[in-house]
């Protein structure tokens, strides 16, 4: 009999119904379903695990938090500790009767790891079993098929890379996390986490947050005129743009009354929109992020999607199709629907020439392999199409696109019109998630003079750079090496959870965050920048390929962090007195309306309820409702109509966030598509409160 071991149910289901060369059995064992099949002629059975089912951490002596304790958590031996104990059984019940076992997890360092797990609970249990690991990148019958022809050995160099990450993240997270979080008297549920990866890269949110708060407005002006041709109308600009020299604007007020523009200089340009290039993980993530996904959510959709064998494996630094990879078949799949069917006729008329980018030697692009056999909740199906569609937009034409940039004199100053146009679609007709606006200019030729209707100035006032989008910090934290592209999204996901980061498409650090981030930048830097983060993601490449010892990496580790806890421990009270100043920033709303004090969240002592009350009470009463259920959190946003910080809240029965202002003089926010679900929600979570 061979063994099967999965990654996940799903793909354990997959797995096995792909490759059956006889009706399926199944059996459950409490939580834990296994398929029994035959496979390549052999008697089959396939069991999935949940992830890793070994957890990395420290003995139980240091359970309690202790500051005495630190130094010797950095070199203290940690243990694995079996977490599935299901799964693990199962695996112990059918591993005596195996001849074979055969990985079936993810193809990466993770999976790699998750496998190793598996093998060493094999091992216990029967050590004559041959052990063997299949390579694919989705989970069609095609493709299971050869990888179940062709196995090869599981990589141990790949695991130790893993387990050097997990060991080094714990030391590292649990040691300054505990520093910080003791120096704060910041304990239980409210302490303040620091992470190998997590920390540089909430610096960098915050970093860009105080740009925002240092920036000053600068003044400038713009010129804008309405010129007219035949009835047509549309707009030309002063050739600066924005005008920052007084003069240039005193010289431009006098223009004001002119009625003439002579048409100077015409400039027509055809160029070739080329079609975009193959998804990879980060270009995936950041293309969902675009249209309303949140990072974390769109990684946790697309691994359901290649589980269930309808995508490739979504975790690929290529952006390159291998010579491998079947194009037509795939298109010949995708012309059975309706929505594809044009756009893959199209292509398969032609020869393929699909574009190319950055070639990795891992897992091909992210690219559709079937269409789904069952209906896709709206939010798979989304994905899906993007996914399907920028395959498809990759094989397709150039566009064909026009620019005109017109020249105008008009009282002896420099104005210009710009307009574009769409020639002949291209790629552009099947990828409908990148937008090209058009801007239709009427025909115009040199020393033509037009009708000038009206010359429009306004004062304007320069604004800072924006926060980082989700889709914008997981480009930086690729380029920095901060993270790898299986751990970024979940990075996210931690802070946001941890409330470090607003739930929301802008990366909105809290005042925690920026108290975190502001003394561990005063007392050590090595923390919050990248450098040190990317180094020892270098190191874990060359365990990865065979140059260094999982060991010598992780010790390496333990000494720097030794010398970095030294110097914290050395400014202990500095950093005390500076994170309490800080965090009493959280729990403030903003300025009474009332009498200037400060809006504080309350709990009254009587009844328990939670409301927001003024700081000079009992002078002012002022008050605000709250929810009175759920998890609430000040939320780093403010209200665009009161200016007060609106709340993110989630209901205990839900893993959705919203955000609203709880002031009763202003209205939730509403969305286009759930705007009146979203305010009753927001509105019913505030009943019954207490102001």
């Amino acid at each position: 009999m061979q063994l099967i071991i999965a990654e996940k149910s799903t793909a354990a289901e997959t797995i096995a119904k792909n490759l059956a060369e006889t009706k399926i059995k199944t059996q459950e064992f409490g939580p834990v379903k296994v398929w029994f099949t035959k496979i390549n002629g052999e008697e089959t059975t396939v069991i999935p695990l949940k992830g890793h089912i070994k957890n990395v951490k420290y003995p139980e002596t240091f359970k309690k938090w202790n500051e005495k304790t630190l130094m010797k958590m950095v070199d203290a031996k940690l243990v694995y500790e079996n977490t599935a104990e299901e799964n693990i059984e199962v695996i112990k019940r059918f591993a005596n009767g195996a001849n074979s076992v055969i990985i079936a997890t993810d193809y990466d360092t993770e999976g790699e790891s998750i496998g190793f797990e598996a093998i060493d609970i094999v091992k216990e249990e029967n050590k004559s079993a041959k052990i063997y690991r299949s390579i694919f990148s989705s989970l069609t019958a095609k493709e299971l098929g050869e990888a179940f022809k062709n196995l090869q050995k599981p990589d141990k160099n790949l695991s130790d890379s893993a387990d050097a990450r997990r060991e080094i993240d714990l030391i590292l997270g649990a040691v300054f996390t505990r520093f910080m979080s003791l120096a704060a008297e910041r304990l239980g549920n409210s302490f303040l986490s620091v992470g190998r990866v997590q920390t540089p890269t909430l610096a960098l949110i915050v970093g860009r947050d105080a740009e925002r708060r240092a920036f000053k407005p600068e003044k400038f002006w713009r010129f804008i005129v309405d010129i007219e041709k035949n009835g047509e109308t549309f707009v030309a600009e002063y050739k600066e743009g924005r005008i920052f020299d007084k003069k240039t604007v005193s010289n431009l007020k006098k223009i004001k009354s002119e009625k003439k523009a002579k048409v100077e200089e015409v400039e027509i340009k055809e160029k070739k929109g080329v079609p975009p290039k193959p998804f990879n993980t980060t270009a995936f993530l950041r293309s969902a992020a675009a249209i309303g996904f949140s990072v974390p959510n769109a990684m946790r959709l697309v691994q359901g999607l290649y589980m269930k064998g309808y995508v490739s494996y979504p975790r690929t630094d290529s952006e390159v199709y291998p010579p491998t990879l079947d194009l037509n078949e795939i298109l010949n799949e995708l012309k059975n629907s309706k929505a594809y069917e044009k756009a893959a006729n199209s292509i398969l008329s032609k020869p393929l020439h699909p574009t190319r980018g950055k070639e990795a030697k891992d897992h091909p692009p992210i690219h559709p392999v079937k269409l789904p056999s069952e209906k896709l909740n709206p939010q798979e199906a989304r994905i899906f199409d993007l996914i399907t569609k920028r395959f498809l937009a990759t094989l397709s034409d150039e566009s064909e696109e026009e620019t005109v940039t017109i020249k105008f004199d008009i009282g002896g100053n420099e104005f210009i019109a710009k307009g574009s146009r769409i020639i002949t679609p291209g790629w552009r007709e099947i990828y409908t998630f990148s937008k090209f606006e058009e801007t239709i200019l009427p025909e115009i030729k040199t020393g033509e003079l037009l009708k000038v209707n009206k010359i429009n100035e306004s004062e304007e006032l320069t604004t800072p750079p924006g926060n980082y989008s989700q889709g914008g910090i997981l480009k930086v934290m690729e380029e920095l090496n901060l993270g790898t592209k299986a751990t970024r999204p979940d990075i996210l996901k931690k802070l946001m959870d941890r409330r470090y980061i607003s739930a929301s498409r802008s990366l909105i650090p809290s005042e925690v965050a920026f108290a975190v981030i502001e003394n561990m930048q005063k007392v050590s830097k090595n923390i919050t920048g990248p450098e040190l983060t990317a180094t020892i993601e270098k190191e874990m490449k060359k365990i990865e390929e065979g140059q260094k010892k999982k060991e010598e990496v992780v010790n390496e580790s333990r000494k720097m962090i030794k010398e970095v806890l030294k110097d914290l421990q050395s400014k202990r009270a500095e950093v005390k007195e500076l994170m309490h100043k800080a965090l009493l920033q959280q729990y403030i709303f903003g300025t009474c309306p009332k009498s200037k004090g400060k809006l504080k969240l309350v709990i009254s002592r009587k009844t328990h309820k939670r409301f927001v009350g003024c700081s000079d009470y009992p002078k002012c009463h002022f008050g605000m409702p709250l929810p009175q259920s759920g998890y609430i959190f000040i939320s780093p946003q403010n209200c665009p109509k009161c200016g007060i910080h609106m709340i993110e809240w989630r209901s205990k029965e839900s893993k959705r966030t919203y955000i609203f202002c709880v002031n009763p003089a202003c209205k939730p926010p509403k969305d286009e598509k759930n705007g009146k679900k979203k305010v009753k929600i927001a509105q019913n979570a505030v009943k019954n409160t207490e102001s």
